[in-house]
């Protein structure tokens, strides 16, 4: 969602609503801000705008602090699921390896060992300088200072062999709508637009990703979006210069409804995928039930209706897309967030009460 002083790229308003309009009821911000979200006064004023600013149910990973003192404070704080771990954090690890182990709940890791990224490579070949190899390198890495534990994530997988990996040690999956419907050829073809980390992948890479993402039983265990906004000023630039990060919320839920629609998974498996396994990961034992004293956060979708995605319909800041004319079979007609009806049929009628 950006905000803090990254709010012209996306704010907590911006982004809860395209969450809203994409099905998304709750959404787990990531602490990639500025300032970033590794102290607890940086946390406090990221938890004080989405109080004053969302259309969804909120909460933050937060990232990895130098003082050890400071973690412990800052995993207590409300709205607070766990610590996310990038690839420049990896060198945090050992200082934090009591920690991690025995007192954060869940750890969600961007699996890129830092020590075999390389950035040289042209539009359409990142896959060769952020490779497979760096992904499995990287779970290595993170297994020897966390071991076999529960709440250890594997987000935003690309290929089937990381998938093994982490799921062989124990850890849960994901993987993004970007990752199961395009190929590094579209990076070559659209330049900065199909510029993400870690990279898109090749021919069988991808499709053999794709068979296990729709799998009920396969070795992705659930969707995210990994939405990172950025304005189409910087994603115009220079391939080499331009930032990476696909910014999908509000389609993600039709590009995965679509594949119901199109009959290639299951609406069992997709709701397991995008929301009970979510709950579950999370902690959340009153959402993703219709049962008496659940949370009544609910998503009214139209299997039917058809659209083409446009960038010049977004609701994000970020305003650019790799679907730009995708059409696509499925389409988010409402969204209900705590009873409350917050997007219905393109329109934003109030806030939900969210503490």
């Amino acid at each position: 969602m950006r905000g803090l002083d990254l709010s012209y790229k996306e704010d907590e308003e911006s982004g809860t609503k395209a969450a809203a309009k994409g099905g998304f009821t709750l959404v787990i911000d990531m602490p990639n801000t500025k300032p970033r979200i590794n102290s607890v006064e940086a946390l406090r004023r990221k938890i004080d705008s989405f109080e004053k600013r969302s259309y969804t149910d909120y909460g933050v990973w937060i990232a990895l602090p130098r003082d050890p003192s400071e973690l412990e404070k800052m995993i207590l704080g409300e709205k607070v699921y766990g610590v996310k771990i990038y690839p420049e954090d990896y060198e945090l690890l050992e200082i934090h390896r009591d920690q991690l182990r025995n007192k954060v709940k869940r750890v969600v890791i961007h699996a890129e060992d830092p020590e075999t990224i390389n950035e040289e490579c042209d539009k359409g070949f990142r896959w060769r300088c952020r490779s497979v190899d760096s992904e499995i390198r990287a779970i290595e890495k993170i297994y020897a200072v966390l071991g076999r534990r529960e709440g250890v994530h594997i987000t935003h997988v690309t290929n089937t062999l990381t998938a093994q990996v982490a799921k062989s040690l124990g850890y849960s999956t994901d993987t993004c709508p970007h990752y199961i419907y395009l190929y590094s050829s579209h990076e070559e073809k659209l330049g900065c637009l199909a510029k993400v980390n870690p990279p898109l992948r090749p021919g069988l890479v991808k499709d053999l990703l794709f068979r296990e993402a729709v799998s009920e039983n396969g070795l992705i265990d659930m969707f995210s979006t990994d939405h990172a906004p950025h304005t189409l000023e910087e994603k115009s630039r220079d391939f080499k210069e331009c930032p990476s990060g696909i910014a999908s919320i509000e389609f993600a839920g039709s590009l995965l409804l679509n594949l119901v629609a199109r009959e290639a998974m299951s609406m069992k498996t997709l709701v397991e995928k995008i929301s009970l396994r979510q709950a579950r990961f999370l902690g959340l034992e009153r959402f993703g039930c219709i049962d008496p004293g659940c949370v009544a956060s609910y998503t009214v979708v139209d299997l039917d209706k058809e659209f083409v995605i446009r960038s010049s319909d977004m609701i994000s800041r970020a305003r650019n897309t790799p679907y730009e004319n995708m059409r696509v079979r499925g389409y988010v007609y409402a969204t209900i967030v705590r009873g409350v009806v917050v997007y219905r049929e393109g329109d934003f009628l109030e806030r939900p009460l969210t503490r």
